[in-house]
Protein backbone atom coordinates (compact mmCIF):
# COMPACT_ATOMS: atom_id res chain seq x y z
CA UNK A 1 0.00 0.00 0.00
CA UNK A 2 1.64 3.38 -1.22
CA UNK A 3 0.58 6.64 0.71
CA UNK A 4 -0.15 8.68 -2.00
CA UNK A 5 -1.43 12.38 -1.37
CA UNK A 6 -4.39 14.09 -3.61
CA UNK A 7 -3.33 15.89 -5.89
CA UNK A 8 -3.82 19.76 -5.96
CA UNK A 9 -5.35 18.39 -9.48
CA UNK A 10 -8.32 16.72 -7.43
CA UNK A 11 -9.53 19.36 -5.20
CA UNK A 12 -9.67 21.89 -7.73
CA UNK A 13 -11.42 19.56 -10.29
CA UNK A 14 -14.01 18.58 -7.39
CA UNK A 15 -14.65 22.22 -6.68
CA UNK A 16 -15.41 23.16 -10.26
CA UNK A 17 -17.57 20.25 -10.66
CA UNK A 18 -19.51 21.38 -8.25
CA UNK A 19 -19.92 24.05 -8.90
CA UNK A 20 -20.02 24.38 -12.08
CA UNK A 21 -22.86 21.52 -12.36
CA UNK A 22 -24.60 23.99 -10.00
CA UNK A 23 -24.59 26.71 -11.97
CA UNK A 24 -25.58 24.50 -15.36
CA UNK A 25 -28.64 23.09 -13.28
CA UNK A 26 -29.47 26.95 -12.35
CA UNK A 27 -28.82 28.05 -15.80
CA UNK A 28 -30.94 24.87 -17.76
CA UNK A 29 -33.86 25.63 -14.73
CA UNK A 30 -34.14 29.46 -15.89
CA UNK A 31 -34.22 28.71 -19.45
CA UNK A 32 -36.85 25.93 -18.59
CA UNK A 33 -38.81 28.40 -16.89
CA UNK A 34 -39.19 30.54 -19.70
CA UNK A 35 -40.22 27.62 -22.03
CA UNK A 36 -43.59 27.38 -19.69
CA UNK A 37 -45.71 27.98 -22.17
CA UNK A 38 -44.17 25.63 -25.02
CA UNK A 39 -45.55 22.66 -26.17
CA UNK A 40 -44.70 19.68 -23.88
CA UNK A 41 -42.97 17.95 -26.61
CA UNK A 42 -40.43 20.81 -27.09
CA UNK A 43 -39.86 20.42 -23.38
CA UNK A 44 -39.19 17.48 -23.77
CA UNK A 45 -36.80 17.31 -26.02
CA UNK A 46 -35.08 20.27 -24.10
CA UNK A 47 -34.86 18.83 -21.02
CA UNK A 48 -33.64 15.64 -22.62
CA UNK A 49 -30.61 17.64 -24.28
CA UNK A 50 -30.05 19.53 -21.03
CA UNK A 51 -29.89 16.36 -18.84
CA UNK A 52 -27.04 15.23 -20.65
CA UNK A 53 -25.47 17.72 -22.19
CA UNK A 54 -23.04 18.04 -19.02
CA UNK A 55 -21.96 14.81 -18.97
CA UNK A 56 -19.56 15.59 -21.83
CA UNK A 57 -17.26 18.64 -19.90
CA UNK A 58 -18.24 16.70 -16.94
CA UNK A 59 -16.15 13.50 -18.36
CA UNK A 60 -13.44 15.67 -19.23
CA UNK A 61 -13.00 17.28 -16.03
CA UNK A 62 -12.96 13.71 -13.96
CA UNK A 63 -9.98 12.54 -16.51
CA UNK A 64 -8.23 15.61 -16.06
CA UNK A 65 -8.45 15.48 -12.10
CA UNK A 66 -6.55 11.39 -12.83
CA UNK A 67 -4.15 12.70 -15.23
CA UNK A 68 -5.72 10.59 -17.54
CA UNK A 69 -6.15 12.02 -21.26
CA UNK A 70 -9.90 11.43 -22.31
CA UNK A 71 -10.90 8.80 -24.71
Amino acid sequence: MTDEKPSSRSAIGMLALIFGLMAYAFLAAAIGGMMAEWSVAIQTVYYLIAGLLWIWPAKKLIYWMGGKKPE
